[in-house]
């Protein structure tokens, strides 16, 4: 298995976990309507994971202007950015739910990475 597929799938699990053990949390506090968010962001969050994965298996072999690199971040981020603004407005679920359900991802993906710096002490950083 690539490093990339590992960090994707490490990365999915570790989101998981966290979506479940907030989203047990918002319901031991009386706020179940911010599950639903949770879910959104969080679903939203493993879009961008895998599409991130995918531009970067896409230019493995290459080499990559910064320019590129630029756009394609870019686009990414901006359609992101409009599927959330979607995600609240059409299906009107919890705003501080999706949020911290998106927010999610960024942490995920970090644990995802020092586990598997920790895995292999011999990877270049």
């Amino acid at each position: 298995m690539g490093e990339l597929r590992r960090f994707e799938l490490t990365t999915s699990a570790v989101l998981l976990a966290f979506l479940c053990v907030i989203g047990a949390a918002m319901i031991a506090i009386g706020h179940p309507r911010a599950i639903a968010g949770l879910v959104a962001g969080g679903l939203l969050g493993l879009g961008n994971m895998v599409w991130m994965v995918g531009t970067a298996r896409r230019f493995l072999g290459h080499a990559p202007t910064a320019r590129m690199l630029q756009l394609a971040a870019a686009i990414r981020f901006l359609t992101i950015a409009v599927l959330l603004g979607v995600v609240l407005i059409v299906s009107r679920v919890d705003p501080v739910g999706a949020a911290i359900g998106y927010g999610c991802f960024p942490i995920a993906g970090a644990v995802a990475g020092w586990r598997m710096m920790r895995a292999r002490p011999g990877l270049p950083i």
